[in-house]
């Protein structure tokens, strides 16, 4: 197969992964308590990596519209596991921690994550090398992507010429 046709079957198998983690999104997951959907799950890891990130950071590194954000924060904050306070001086940026119990559900939720991999890793067979292969593979096509597809976390469209598809 060429290399045209290999990265059209890679598109092809990215739109099938996206179709199974959207099916899996639609699912909530119970953590120390608390159930959460994937976005909420992934949002709460987020600011956890990242104490004191503002709304506008998470908007972008999350590639959400900033009122996507916000009400994905406020399910968060009325949940009692993120703080949301405006920073000093600046009215109209938001600053987010987690709370104790969002420490809490973080954890829960990272151990569930180190055990469904763990769950893979022992009955997916697949070697340690195709795996990196694989991750490095990914981590160009998504770069690739980023560079050309997305501007400031929103998605544009590349003009004909530079996306191939004004060439015959």
């Amino acid at each position: 197969m060429s290399s045209v046709d290999e990265i059209a079957k890679l598109i092809e198998d990215l739109y099938a992964v996206e179709h199974i983690l959207s099916a899996l999104q639609k699912k909530p997951n119970e953590y120390a308590g608390v159930s959460l959907y994937a976005n909420e799950t992934h949002t709460l890891k987020l600011i956890a990596d990242n104490e004191g990130i503002s709304q506008a950071e998470v908007s972008e590194r999350m590639y959400r519209t900033k009122g996507a954000t916000s009400v994905m924060v406020d399910k968060l904050v009325k949940k009692g596991l993120v703080n949301r306070e405006r920073e000093e001086g600046n009215q109209r940026r938001y600053l987010l921690t987690l709370t104790e119990k969002g420490w809490t559900v973080n954890g829960a939720h990272r151990e569930y994550d180190d055990n469904h991999a763990a769950w893979v890793t022992r009955n997916l067979d697949i070697s340690e090398e195709d795996l990196q292969t694989t991750r490095k593979t990914l981590d160009d096509v998504i770069g690739f992507y980023s560079r050309h597809y997305l501007k400031e976390g929103k998605a544009v469209v590349p003009d004909r010429e530079e996306s191939g598809r004004g060439q015959q």
